[in-house]
């Protein structure tokens, strides 16, 4: 980790333990469309756009031709009602966020491969609605995670160098789009292991928001 001058975010299984809600609520969707995906299929889901995960699901499991916008729709309506009822934030991220906003050591921005209306509720129930001045979501770009497309479009947006971007991920796919946008990575496990994020090109991985915050503040 050098010459960091910037921080990005992903949203699901790094500011919000919501990747449960999400596979759950993605599978029902499925299923009221008619298709029975099988539940492995979702550890290569993670961040990925709807569009991509529906899609797949339409092709291999249903008859290619649901309609992926509809699926979209129930889906964020089912996640948001079970997103705002039982989601909480990833142990020890509320404080490295207040302490990131306090230092002025870096700058930082918000990409997730949610849609904006989405992000904006969840956003809002943890009182961080105002903390990411520069968020970049599924609605911003045409080629979701792992395309470089996200991060690319993220780091314009922070107007620094890609190399000069620390990215934290959670999924392999985030890790992924983040190398291949020649930014520099860091995986916390809260949804992969070590090894899986090492294998992808993770420059350093941390279990917690504490291990980090040693990295960069110390």
């Amino acid at each position: 980790m050098k010459n960091i001058k910037a921080l990005i975010f992903d949203m699901d299984g790094v500011i919000v333990n919501s990747e449960p809600i999400h596979e759950k609520a993605e599978m029902e969707v499925c299923r009221e469309f008619g298709m029975e995906v099988l539940k492995s299929e979702w550890d290569n889901f993670r961040g990925k756009k709807l569009e991509d995960i529906f899609s797949y699901a339409s092709q291999k499991y249903g008859n290619g031709n649901e309609p992926i916008e509809k699926m979209i729709e129930r889906k964020i309506e089912l996640y948001l009602s079970y997103a705002l009822r039982d989601m909480q934030l990833v142990e020890g991220v509320y404080e490295f966020l207040e302490k990131l906003r306090n230092s002025l050591k870096y700058r930082y921005a918000l990409t997730t491969s949610g849609r904006k209306v989405q992000q904006d509720k969840i956003l809002t129930k943890f009182n961080l609605e105002s903390f990411f001045e520069i968020m970049v979501t599924a609605d911003n770009v045409s080629n979701g995670k792992p395309h470089p497309e996200p991060y690319l479009v993220t780091v314009k947006k922070l107007n620094e160098q890609p190399s000069e971007c620390l990215v934290i991920e959670d999924s392999d796919n985030g890790i992924l789009s983040a190398k291949s946008a020649g930014c520099q990575a860091c995986g916390i496990t809260t949804t992969f292991t070590k090894e899986r994020l090492e294998s992808v090109g993770a420059d350093m991985v941390v279990s917690n928001f504490s291990e980090l915050s040693k990295v960069l503040f110390e």
